[in-house]
């Protein structure tokens, strides 16, 4: 919008800056246009971070990304318009959008089967751990990763791509090699979690 909006402001900060879990379910209850400076030393990419962070929006991607992905079973996202804004020239770059998908509720993850670890830090050793629940966790006095991550029957076990509350977002074997395919750039796929579903 051109003009300030209050109204529009209260909700941005609602649901793309505050610590809520707060999640839009469609595009349509947020009509903003976002806008991103691009530094100097970076190199516009298929996939490209922003800073600073906002609730629920991984990347900003391209449009012939977009339609890639609707090949694939996506979890539910939004696609945001965009504009990058070149440091140099100050030409503008509408070939971008902001995507946005909220990550997945509790229920998707069998805490009893997932794995954490703990340590490895000079020499602490690694310690496995296993939880009953979120709450059993989130009381853990120290830093946790995710070994192996064990999905719940309540998980679409058919998505191509998905976004949990441990380990981040996930894409299937077919959705990589696709992007490998046409060469998508700016993407950083790891095997460190195991996923059973």
């Amino acid at each position: 919008k051109d003009s300030y909006d209050k109204r529009i402001y209260m909700q941005l900060e609602s649901h793309f800056i505050s610590g809520g879990n707060s999640a839009i379910q469609s595009s349509s209850e947020i009509d903003f246009k976002f806008c991103f400076k691009k530094l100097k030393s970076a190199k516009k990419t298929s996939f490209m971070s922003f800073s600073p962070y906002l609730n629920h929006c991984h990347f900003l991607v391209q449009k012939n990304i977009l339609e890639l992905f609707q090949a694939f079973h996506m979890q539910s996202f939004i696609a945001y318009e965009a504009v990058i804004y070149d440091s140099n020239t100050e030409n503008l770059d509408i070939s971008f959008r902001l995507f946005y998908s909220a990550s997945q509720d509790w229920n998707v993850i069998d805490f009893e089967s997932t794995v954490f670890t703990s340590g490895g830090f000079g020499n602490n050793p690694i310690i496995e751990h296993r939880f009953s629940d979120e709450n059993d966790m989130r009381g853990f006095n120290g830093i946790l990763k995710v070994k192996t991550l064990k999905l719940s029957k309540a998980f679409d076990s058919s998505l191509d791509f998905f976004h949990t509350r441990l380990g981040g977002l996930f894409i299937s074997e077919k959705l990589k090699l696709e992007l490998e395919k046409i060469s998508a750039t700016g993407i950083l796929i790891n095997n460190q979690i195991e996923v059973l579903i």
